[in-house]
């Protein structure tokens, strides 16, 4: 998930982030909403996946794994639900979905295809290599219900039992006996409106299955609220006992007398941890990351090395501390990883190495390697924010556009267990890896067309986007608009992608809101651009720096297809974030009537195509985050104002009409409860007709007053045609068959009407935890584009083509 403090940092340093088509052959089925007992299962892939569009990456990856027994076959999760796989080395990846974040993966070794996967809901096994999932923890038996609640929609599996009570933060399985599997829970969190998520709890607990999770029990508790590390190993009378460590401690735990022995780490707060469980009741090899600090003209923390399971700890930082004492800041690292079958192989995460420069302190980041068991590190990438100092990484277009700065330090590193020369790595917008020890770094998640400097996903998309924007001009051109990379055109339907930023401000260019083409005038463009994205999602709201005017946007114009573009921004003041774009075609194309939305700051208009833009507020009461408008034939103007959180109280969105231009706001009806509009379309064939998209609130820990709701009266009454605890982002009627409706939810799932919504049927295939938009296809009848939150742009059929 993309909370406000990182997107704050990113804007603060440096205000911006500016398709091998592959098919999404992964398509697990999971329950919408609601569950009935023993009743959560899984698909097999559909016979019609949709697919991906987009240049690839763009968001944050983690938790790669390698399979031991094949280096070619790598998982990968991102922070926004999605998880992907490869067969073949990242030459291609599949998209898969288990209802939320992955927090791990871990190969059976007995099995040549047997992986399990653990995150916020429970724990999944896979026995075909991620094709198909089964969750076993909790047992599916147990399920009295599922429930999606909250701003994002936090799924949550509720049990007969009350378990799990937190998230599955690691899985172990024993490598010498496939039955026998241990866990590593966090302690629960919970999400309010007035602050981030918080943990419930001070302690992680422990628990072990002996018949390949059919059965669990709790073995034991260790303070510290991340799982770490955890090995299974044997004592000399054949106990079996766990090695766990989590950030702020360490622990032998016998599994069946549940007797635990603390261990006595090294100084400092634990950052990661990884080794080789030996014989017996000794761990073959053990490492420990801890934080970095002086201590009386000596450095404590970094890496520590001990081989008797914790008893002795050595400090095996070689390499790692050179020239911090002309710099005067001691180096930080961030995570690590060895080669099971060959320990002294380790790579670390490198997030800063401070460099004196030209009289200066450069900052440097990247990773380091030992060959030698932490006796001595060498650099195998090396940067600062604007060059690759190592010379031997090929980064494609984020590289290209943005710099290493904007991936950042390595977020986790997995090295094959049979050879110490191979390891992936994923950091804040790309995945990558060496096969010759990190003399050379190669990305996978983009290919480039040399001939046109074009790019193409290889399905490793993690990208928001809002919208897609159709040339009227040119059928195969079309424009993207995200957050995080700003926007993206293709000019051959989706094949290939040439990123469309040139001229954006580039403290403003993290996210293309919405954009216009002009119908008359050939590669007119008319887009907004703010540095704050994710709105309207309440995380945007709790600093209240976004009313504060901390963050920017404006109104830009490309007369050439979005190749260029400029800046159009008189009356509009600083600081204003600008999410939506209307254009008045019966205005003069010499003189277009504009309307925009800022959030926070209300109506803009303008009558000479953006040239000048005055406020049009009159009207508008009490909240002025100005969402989304829509302009019906004749001139009436609906406008939607979403929710607005002050001193952790909701302000309620609203909605508003104007029948003279925007001149005057009158106030209109909501449905009744509700307080989040998020999107209003009209029927073309009846105007009057319109459906308007709610998210729901929550009252007592349900979900209430959301939905889809439809008006036949122009907005004076409102009846709800979809269940109002879902999280619908949007709906879509179908240009070639109005009677055709589709809407995109954050709750697992899309669906289809063909009879104006009085029934619905979800669309087969598509398998994304948070939908943002559907766009129904204006070339090709019957097919659809469903933009996401982090999952990229994905195009299938709508339902009634379905087989």
């Amino acid at each position: 998930m993309q909370f406000a403090g990182r997107a704050l940092m990113k804007v603060k340093r440096t205000g911006r982030r500016t398709a091998l088509w592959c098919l999404a052959g992964i398509c697990i089925s999971l329950c919408f909403c609601t569950a009935e007992a023993g009743k959560e299962k899984t698909t097999a892939p559909l016979e019609v996946p949709w697919v991906r569009f987009g240049p690839g990456g763009g968001g944050v990856q983690e938790n790669a794994t390698v399979n031991p027994g094949n280096p070619l076959n790598v998982f990968v999760s991102c922070n926004m639900s999605g998880a992907y796989v490869t067969y073949d080395g990242g030459r291609k990846w599949n998209m898969f979905n288990l209802g939320g974040t992955i927090r791990d993966f871990e190969f059976d070794r007995s099995s040549d295809s047997t992986v399990y996967a653990s995150n916020d809901n429970g724990l999944y096994r896979s026995e075909d290599l991620g094709q198909n999932w089964s969750l076993i923890y909790p047992s599916p038996e147990d399920i009295v219900s599922i429930e999606l609640v909250g701003d994002h929609a936090e799924r949550t599996i509720v049990t007969g039992d009350g378990m799990p009570d937190g998230p599955v933060d690691l899985v172990r399985v024993d490598p010498d006996n496939s039955d026998h599997l241990v866990l590593g829970i966090t302690p629960p969190w919970k999400i309010s409106l007035s602050r981030s998520p918080y943990y419930l709890g001070d302690s992680v607990r422990v628990l072990v299955s002996g018949n390949k999770g059919a059965d669990w029990r709790q073995c034991g508790r260790v303070e510290g609220k991340r799982v770490l590390y955890i090995s299974m190993g044997q004592d000399s009378d054949g106990s079996n006992v766990l090695t766990v460590i989590t950030e702020k401690a360490g622990a032998r735990i016998w599994e069946d007398t549940a007797r635990m022995e603390i261990l006595r780490m090294p100084p400092g707060s634990l950052l990661a941890a990884d080794g080789r469980p030996g014989d017996a009741d000794r761990v073959g090899v053990l490492y420990v990351l801890t934080e970095m600090e002086e201590d009386g003209g000596r450095v404590r923390g970094g890496m520590y090395k001990s081989t008797d399971c914790g008893g002795n700890w050595v400090q095996v930082n070689d390499g790692l501390l050179d020239g911090w004492s002309r710099s005067g800041q001691l180096p930080e690292f961030k995570t690590f990883a060895i080669c099971a079958g060959n320990p002294e192989i380790a790579y670390l995460s490198c997030d800063a190495f401070h460099v004196k420069v030209d009289g200066g302190i450069q900052r440097q980041f990247g990773m380091l390697k030992t060959v030698s068991g932490g006796k001595q590190w060498q650099w195998v990438y090396r940067a600062n924010d604007n060059e690759i100092l190592s010379g031997n990484f090929n980064g494609s277009w984020i590289n290209r556009d943005y710099g290493p700065e904007w991936g950042e330090t390595p977020r986790s590193l997995a090295v094959s267990a049979t050879d110490g020369n191979v390891c992936f790595v994923t950091d804040d917008g790309r995945t990558y890896y060496t096969v010759d020890g990190g003399t050379w770094w190669q990305q996978c998640y983009s290919s480039i067309d040399p001939e046109s400097g074009s790019f193409s996903s290889t399905g490793l998309d993690v990208t928001t986007n809002y919208g897609v924007h159709f040339d009227p001009f040119d059928k195969n051109h079309f424009l993207v608009s995200y957050t995080d990379i700003g926007m993206f055109q293709t000019h051959d339907y989706g094949k290939t992608w040439l990123h469309s930023v040139a001229g954006i401000p580039l403290k403003w260019s993290n996210t293309c809101y919405w954009a216009e083409f002009d119908p008359d005038v050939k590669d007119r463009i008319w887009s907004v651009w703010a540095s704050c994205h994710d709105l309207p999602r309440f995380k945007m709201l709790r600093s209240g720096a976004l009313r504060a005017g901390k963050f920017a946007g404006g109104v830009a114009v490309s007369n050439d297809g979005g190749q260029q573009w400029k800046i159009i921004n008189n009356g509009i003041p600083d600081g204003t974030v600008l999410t939506h774009l209307v254009l008045d075609p019966s205005s003069s194309a010499e003189s277009r009537t504009l309307y925009a939305c800022g959030f926070s700051r209300g109506v803009f208009k303008s009558t000479d195509g953006g040239r000048q833009w005055s406020p049009a507020n009159t009207g508008i009461e009490n909240n002025l985050n100005a969402w989304r408008m829509l302009l019906l034939p004749g001139g009436k103007l609906f406008l939607l104002v979403a929710r607005d959180l002050r001193d952790g109280k909701v302000v309620d969105g609203a909605i508003y009409c104007s029948e003279n231009g925007a001149e005057s706001w009158k106030s209109m009806p909501m449905p009744e409860g509700a307080n989040a509009p998020n999107d209003l379309i009209a029927d073309p064939q009846a105007p009057g007709r319109m459906y308007l998209s709610c998210w729901p609130r929550t009252v007592e820990g349900r979900e209430v007053n959301g939905g889809l709701f439809l008006t036949e009266d122009g907005g004076e009454s409102w009846r709800q045609i979809f269940r109002e605890e879902a999280h619908v982002y949007a709906a879509a009627l179908d240009p070639s068959s109005p009677s055709t409706i589709y809407l995109n939810t954050f709750d697992m799932a899309a669906f289809g009407s063909i009879d104006r919504g009085e029934n619905w049927h979800k669309l087969e295939g598509y398998d994304f935890k948070w939908g943002h938009r559907p766009v129904p296809d204006p070339h090709n009848p019957g097919m659809l584009f469903l933009t996401t939150f982090g999952g990229g742009l994905q195009y299938g059929a709508g339902w009634q083509s379905r087989p």
